[in-house]
């Protein structure tokens, strides 16, 4: 079996569970991947173990298998990891920003903006959260925190499903790319304290999204 064909499997099974075409709870099986992704079920079952690893899935031995469904404290962990880390660059970014950097911005920015007005599709939705987490990486590189940036990548499985839940309502979707406008704003002017103040409100309100997105779709997430 090649790699390639492994790395795929696992990218799609990953991608569609991140942008939700695969729900949280949703039975799975080796043999339902094959058939989605038109592998054999080599691929399948190695895609189900890594991502289990990842905990995106949750393999019950000779019962079943199903994506897993949200842990609340994973992501207000994961969020933990997130405002401190972004927190932490800012004067990194301030010290070493230039124009370019500033244009990169409002380029993930504008796509984000194009592609929100209708997220009706997984292809639209990935490309939607794939532009706002380019968006926030390029404080990271700009900073020169490079394993900060990788650990953001790698580790936000629930948190960033959360996220999503969130923005696909209409209001958060415009608070989201406002508070990406206003971020901007601040680099411009040079004006770091009010950046920090941006940035953690556009980061903690999240905190009270969770808390409503879990009221509004309990069965999203793990009991407890």
């Amino acid at each position: 079996m090649s790699t390639s064909l492994n790395t795929h499997t696992y990218e799609n099974l990953k991608r569609d569970i991140m942008t939700l075409a695969l729900m949280p709870g949703e039975p799975v099986s080796a043999a339902k991947i094959a058939e989605r992704y038109n592998v054999s079920r080599t691929p399948a079952r190695e895609a189900l173990v890594k991502l289990e690893t990842e905990a995106l899935v949750d393999i019950y031995p000779q019962v079943r298998s199903e994506i897993s469904k949200i842990d609340e404290d994973r992501a207000r962990q994961e969020w933990f990891i997130r405002i401190t880390l972004e927190l932490g660059v800012v004067d990194g970014l301030f010290e070493r920003v230039t124009d370019k950097d500033i244009s990169l911005m409002r380029y993930y920015n504008s796509k984000m903006e194009k592609v929100a007005a209708k997220l009706d599709n997984s292809e639209k939705i990935f490309e939607y959260i794939s532009c706002d987490n380019e968006f926030h990486s390029i404080a990271y590189h700009v900073s020169g925190q490079e394993l900060a940036a990788e650990v953001i990548a790698n580790t936000m499985t629930h948190y960033n499903r959360t996220r999503l839940l969130i923005d696909l309502q209409k209001k958060n979707k415009d608070r989201t790319l406002s508070g990406h406008n206003q971020l901007i704003r601040c680099i411009e002017k040079k004006d770091k304290e009010e950046y920090r103040k941006v940035l953690a409100m556009h980061i903690t309100n999240y905190i009270k999204d969770l808390e409503d997105i879990r009221r509004l779709r309990p069965e999203l997430f793990k009991a407890g």
